[in-house]
């Protein structure tokens, strides 16, 4: 059977699977909370899942409008928007520069299903948020303005600016570099994933071997303890990826086009 372009790829493995409905049940627990801030004015998606485009390994790309109300440690700490009941944070990773004016950005790292998810939280004020081109509104307390500019290119038009970015011999960094280096992997993008490895400063086209050995060689455990959950579901994340993609296991469809956003 043919599938449309914004059909998911074909995935085998129950626990990518399983990642996915955990992802998708989160999400739909979240759009059912964050309204009861006050301060938030609207919710989209951006990215993969916006587009419709997304597969088991897809992460969250979340834009957050908040009005003037919005506290201030809430901007500090935007992960606190995210803690669904029963939902367990792993790590999260601040890099200002990637914040729009007046407002905030953090990647969050939370478990599901057993595995690592990414959410880039971009808490936005309401007086400049706009809905780009290919986002998906999950809720809005008045119909927001639209822009016709993919989201990157509206972000730059109102960016930040603190230049400071993220520190990248945190463990925060390192876990977040493996995951997506693992996800490119799963779907067969040779050029991102050999993107992440050389920020990494590992050789391009390396394995995941070399992969599980920066996890267990730059994160110390006995500096930094509470990384180990986090440590754990990334390599379970790698195990999946390599059982998943045995020669004779093709976990994507070749002939579907595929349009994630990490």
């Amino acid at each position: 059977m043919t599938q449309s372009p914004h059909s998911r790829p074909v995935m085998h493995g129950s626990e990518v699977t399983a990642n996915a409905q955990a992802r998708d049940a989160w999400l739909a627990a979240l759009t059912e909370l964050l309204p009861r801030h006050l301060f938030v004015a609207g919710v989209w998606l951006v990215g993969s899942l916006g587009r419709g485009g997304d597969d088991g390994y897809s992460d969250v790309d979340l834009v957050v409008a908040v009005d003037s109300t919005v506290p201030a440690a809430v901007l500090a700490d935007p992960a606190t928007l995210l803690r669904v009941p029963d939902t367990v944070l792993l790590y999260t990773r601040p890099k200002p520069r990637n914040a729009p004016a007046g407002g905030a950005y953090e990647a969050v790292c939370i478990r599901l299903a057993g595995l690592p998810v990414l959410v880039d939280l971009y808490l936005w004020p309401a007086a400049t948020a706009a809905v780009p081109d290919g986002a998906r509104i999950l809720y809005a307390r008045t119909e927001p303005p639209r822009s016709d500019l993919a989201f990157m290119t509206l972000l730059d038009r109102h960016r930040s600016g603190d230049t400071t970015g993220a520190d990248p011999d945190h463990p925060a960094t390192v876990l977040l570099l493996v995951q997506l280096a693992a996800k490119y992997q799963a779907r067969g993008d040779v050029s991102r994933r050999d993107g992440i490895h050389q920020q990494l400063h590992l050789p391009t086209g390396g394995t995941l071997a070399v992969l599980r050995d920066v996890l267990d060689q730059r994160i110390d455990l006995a500096r930094w303890p509470a990384f180990q959950p986090a440590v754990a579901a990334v390599h379970r994340l790698l195990d999946i990826v390599e059982s998943a993609h045995r020669p004779d296991r093709p976990t994507i469809d070749p002939t579907v086009e595929r349009t994630p956003s990490r």
